[in-house]
């Protein structure tokens, strides 16, 4: 069924958001992977080491749902928790080699999901390219008043 129309953008976005996130996790099934996974696993190989604030600020999501999400990453044994120097409560997050080696095998599958959607998004922009797309949606993530 398709949804009822609407032109409120916020509703737009957060259907459209479902839609790529199907997109994206069908591609990376075959590798046992969700794209909020991959997602995380390609922030922290960027940040390189990160504490939950850290990489909840990294991927925009708040510490709840980073710690449930960090949690699945550590029991799949893709990242390592190793306690922090100054505040032992405190968790540094790291990437271990199994981590970068599911990114490493991944990569090809979340390419062909990317590849779909501009080609997708090509039919209803001009010239889209993927710079383009980038910043405009990185300028929708800190919109200013």
């Amino acid at each position: 069924m398709k949804p009822m129309f609407t032109d409120c953008y916020c509703t737009q976005f957060r259907r459209a958001s479902n839609g790529l996130t199907r997109i994206y996790d069908n591609a990376l099934r075959p590798q046992g992977l969700r794209i909020t996974q991959f997602s995380l696993l390609r922030g922290l190989g960027r940040l390189g080491q990160a504490t939950l604030t850290e990489l909840s600020d990294e991927a925009a999501l708040d510490r709840t749902t980073m710690s449930r999400n960090v949690k699945v990453l550590i029991d799949a044994g893709w990242i390592d928790a190793i306690p922090g120097e100054m505040d032992g409560r405190e968790k540094i997050l790291k990437l271990n080699d199994r981590g970068r080696k599911t990114i490493q095998d991944a990569t090809p599958a979340w390419s062909k999901a990317q590849s779909r959607v501009e080609k997708y998004l090509k039919q209803y922009l001009k010239t889209p390219t993927n710079k383009q797309l980038i910043e405009a949606l990185e300028a929708l993530q800190t919109p200013t008043d």
